[in-house]
């Protein structure tokens, strides 16, 4: 499945929810909003060890060592951008599920986490 599959279904699960098409007991909501808050969590947690080696060094002083010490950052800057995304997704599950359940206030604050991790990729 790709990336934007993937955030098709969640748009559609929010949507449901937020029109009361689907609908969980509010523990039950909890509980999964919880497992996608871990699921962000461990994804940031990532996303910052990916930070830690985009400024590589010790390549050497030749042309191709500069240019393969660029490349790996490169790489290891847009893997993080990409994590952005997969974080966003994950609060917005919470959020889907939250809803689904009626807990509003608690959907907000998924909501606004959604937004600073889009938010923070666009700073890169």
């Amino acid at each position: 499945m790709t990336l934007e599959a993937g955030q098709a279904d969640i748009t559609r699960f929010l949507q449901a929810a937020q029109t009361g098409t689907v609908r969980f007991d509010p523990a039950a909501a909890r509980r999964c909003a919880d497992l996608y808050d871990q699921q962000a969590g461990r994804l940031h947690h990532l996303q910052q060890r990916l930070g830690s080696v985009s400024t590589l060094d010790g390549f050497g002083g030749f042309d191709s060592a500069q240019q393969l010490q660029a490349g790996f950052g490169d790489k290891a800057r847009a893997a993080a951008a990409l994590l952005d995304r997969y974080i966003a997704a994950a609060y917005l599950m919470k959020q889907a599920f939250l809803l689904s359940a009626g807990l509003y206030d608690e959907a907000d604050a998924a909501n606004a986490a959604a937004l600073r991790a889009l938010s923070s990729g666009a700073e890169r």
